[in-house]
């Protein structure tokens, strides 16, 4: 019968290599960087290709990036639009004198905060590699925006100022979902 040391030392040299050589499927998402066919398959899965080729495609710290650092790149440049817009919702409001206007716009102000909150949240949540966590803060974040969308299609119904800002938001996010799942084992 073998001895006990005689086991440990025949497992110690297993574990040590188990433990120091991560699996295959991990090894190549680590290594795998974000050339042009990847950005442009993103872009291609993506609702609105265009925007993509003019906002992650061009931006040029996309050639040295890994996966993750995509995904936080998407993240950041959601974070950049976030904090743009509630920098104009602010000058937009001081602009404004229709109560409606300006109680619809007060809403999007702390919509835009929580959604800044949120992103941020995803940030670390990627940094950490925990993308399921990413997930449910890109939707929390994406899900604050529209119901700033949405307050503008109450009675009355208007067009609000931050149109624009706001589906940015929602394809930025959408990126971000789109990267995600790729790095996410199925």
């Amino acid at each position: 019968m073998a001895s006990p040391l005689c086991f440990i030392s025949l497992i110690l040299p297993l574990v040590v290599i188990c433990a120091c050589c991560p699996s295959r499927t991990a090894a190549i998402r680590f290594e795998t960087k974000a050339d042009a066919a990847l950005v442009q398959s993103i872009c291609k899965e993506s609702q609105d290709p265009d925007f993509c080729n003019r906002t992650l495609a061009v931006d040029p710290r996309v050639a040295a990036a890994s996966m993750d650092g995509l995904a936080m790149l998407s993240i950041s440049l959601t974070i950049d639009q976030l904090q743009t817009t509630s920098d104009n919702i602010a000058i937009i409001l001081g602009q404004t004198s229709d109560p409606v206007g300006r109680q619809r716009l007060g809403v999007c102000r702390t919509d835009y905060k929580d959604a800044l909150g949120q992103f941020r949240r995803a940030s670390s949540s990627s940094d950490a590699r925990a993308y399921w966590d990413v997930i449910d803060r890109v939707r929390d974040g994406t899900n604050k925006v529209i119901d700033c969308e949405n307050i503008y299609k109450r009675d009355p119904i208007s067009v609000s100022p931050i149109t624009t800002d706001n589906h940015n938001v929602i394809k930025l996010s959408e990126l971000t979902l789109i990267i995600v799942d790729k790095i996410l084992p199925h």
